[in-house]
Order: C-alpha cells, then sequence, then structure tokens
C-alpha cells in the first residue's frame, strides 16, 4: 500500500503539524517516515490510536499483517466483556427453532413460552411399603414382613 495514501486516509487530509501534534508524533519522525514510503508499527499503531482507527487495522492496511492472521484475535477478549444478557442472546440465536420456540426467544426472556403446551405426568401406581420413608438402618430382606419382590 501507499502509505501517503494510507496517512492522507488516516488523517483526513491533515498536515504533518496536526497530525504530529494530534497523534505526538515527532514532526521529523512522520516526514522521514513517509519519505521512505514506509512507517514502522509503532507509528501506525500510535497515529491509528491518536485518529480512532483500530490499531490491527492500521497494521493489516500497512501490510504489517495479514487479514487472515487476525480470525479469532479478539473473540476471547469480547467473550470478557460480553454482558450475560448479550452471551444469552448468542447462545439463543444459534440454537435450533425448537429450542428457541420452548424456551421464549421471540418474548425477550429465558422461561417457558406462553403458548408451550405442558404435560402431567402421572405418578406410578407402585406401592413401596412403609420402608420407603423409613429412616432405620436395616433395609427389610425377604422374608422379613412387608417384603415383596417386585411391583
Amino acid at each position: 500500500m501507499d502509505i501517503e495514501k494510507w496517512f492522507t486516509d488516516l488523517t483526513g487530509n491533515a498536515s504533518l503539524r496536526e497530525a504530529a501534534e494530534t497523534s505526538g508524533v515527532s514532526k521529523s519522525t512522520l516526514s522521514r517516515n513517509l519519505d521512505a514510503g514506509r512507517m514502522t508499527p509503532e507509528t501506525i499503531i500510535t497515529l491509528c490510536r491518536a485518529y480512532g482507527r483500530s490499531p490491527v487495522t492500521g497494521l493489516v492496511e500497512t501490510g504489517y499483517i495479514e487479514s487472515y492472521e487476525t480470525d479469532g484475535v479478539s473473540v476471547p477478549f469480547a467473550l470478557e466483556r460480553a454482558t450475560n444478557q448479550q452471551l444469552l442472546d448468542e447462545i439463543m440465536r444459534r440454537s435450533d427453532p425448537e429450542a428457541r420456540h420452548l424456551f421464549g426467544a421471540d418474548e425477550g426472556t429465558i422461561g417457558l413460552a406462553p403458548d408451550a403446551e405442558v404435560f402431567d405426568f402421572p405418578t406410578p401406581d407402585v406401592h413401596l411399603g412403609s420402608y420407603a420413608a423409613d429412616d432405620s438402618p436395616n433395609e427389610p430382606e425377604e422374608g422379613d414382613e412387608g417384603f415383596h419382590d417386585g411391583p
């Protein structure tokens, strides 16, 4: 990339003096870099920060790094900064349609969707005898009163 074109685009056609004042990079450093047709990564990072552009973008634009090298770099940082609601929204976005329906994605809340069908499961008809809730240390054995093998 033509470094002068990149510099002009970044600074909005600012003069060397204006760019030096805005960025804190000396006018002579900027002039030397532009005359040489390349800037150091440190200068690019400083200029990008001063002009509100991502330093990573500036390093890609000037050829110091390739765009594929930035894949996934921000994911761990973004996850740390994401709120619980943002994480939940992303999980819901990735969920299958049935899960989205059941968990109320359309309502903007987590919970049972208002139109979801609720089923009551019958209690099994199993007689456990008086030993089911007995807190005694011994379990009934074959031959004890109340013992039965099977339902």
